[in-house]
């Protein structure tokens, strides 16, 4: 998805397929509601729905309304999102693409809200030791994990052991399901994931894939390390 560029410090909300964005300037707030069965953004105390409020690196979000649920969606990441529940102020948002939904079903009810990328980190940097080696097969196995999610946002189902063997073996390296099974013990063993009792193999690939994609030690670039053709592509 192509991005805006909003100004510096300043927050971009375009209106799903109507101009112009509105610019939000570091410190200021803006309120957004319905006006004849669209949403608009703007000024207008008749905009009752709730407020925006641009807040340095982040912003805040305020669902005004006396019932609904709004959610905000991280649009660069692997289905992250925040709920503003009604009554709710100040809530932060740290995504840098968003989209706001304000109901649930067809017609316009959302809109996109793009934020400053955020400030580099104060001091001298310190030299990070990797958690987890990227040029490995295990670390291959923890991608295809989470590819499906990479590519579908977060809700497809993470693949079996044996769909991650045929997905590696494409190259020409051939990888069975039961080395397949050992890199992914040897992965919940180096993440701390410990099985409930009574848990199968499949709950540590699902927690691994969710971990790996919560913490960000799998990202999109790392796609670029598996062989062969996207499935289904």
């Amino acid at each position: 998805m192509p991005r805006a560029e909003p100004a510096a410090r300043s927050l971009l909300i375009c209106l799903d397929g109507r101009s112009p964005a509105v610019e939000l300037p570091d410190g200021d707030s803006v309120l957004f509601g319905w006006h004849g069965g669209e949403i608009t953004v703007g000024t207008d105390r008749a905009l009752t729905a709730g407020r925006i409020h641009a807040f340095g690196d982040y912003w805040l979000m305020s669902n005004c309304g006396a019932a609904g649920t709004y959610c905000v969606e991280n649009l660069e990441g692997a289905g992250e999102y925040v709920k503003v529940r009604a009554g709710r102020a100040g809530v932060p948002i740290p995504f840098e693409l968003s989209r706001v939904t304000l109901t649930v079903g067809a017609g316009d009810n959302s809109f996109t809200v793009y934020a400053p990328e955020p400030r580099p980190a104060a001091g001298p940097e310190a030299a990070a030791i990797p958690l987890l080696d990227e040029t490995s097969r295990y670390f291959q196995v923890l991608v295809s994990l989470c590819e499906p999610r990479l590519r579908d946002c977060g809700v497809a189902a993470v693949p079996t052991p044996a769909q991650v063997a045929a997905r590696l073996s494409a190259a020409g390296r051939p990888l069975g399901r039961s080395a397949v099974n050992y890199h992914i013990d040897y992965l919940a063993k180096k993440l701390g994931i410990v099985a409930p009792r009574g848990m199968t193999r499949a709950w540590k690939g699902v927690t691994l894939a969710t971990q790996a994609l919560k913490f960000d030690l799998v990202r999109p670039e790392h796609l670029g390390l598996l062989p062969g053709p996207v499935p289904g592509g």
